[in-house]
């Protein structure tokens, strides 16, 4: 079973954004990211995957709309 786009764009995201923050963090460290780094490469495969997968893509809208359509999903 693959998961819509609009689920797949919403975790790929928040998936960027915590292996960015902990990229960041490790290197601060003095150490090498190396799992964060991947977990980049693997947010950022999927993002593209999940938006190439959508049917008729609008841009950078499609992200936060997608957000919105994961929270309505969750909320009903």
């Amino acid at each position: 079973m693959i998961l819509s786009p609009d689920i797949l764009l919403t975790l790929s995201t928040l998936v960027i954004l915590f292996s960015i923050a902990s990229a960041l963090s490790v290197w601060s460290d003095g150490e090498f990211p190396t799992v964060a780094l991947g977990a980049l490469a693997a947010g950022v495969g999927v993002f593209v995957y999940a938006y190439w997968s959508l049917d008729d893509p609008q841009g950078w809208r499609e992200v936060p709309d997608a957000f919105i359509s994961v929270l309505s999903r969750v909320m009903n």
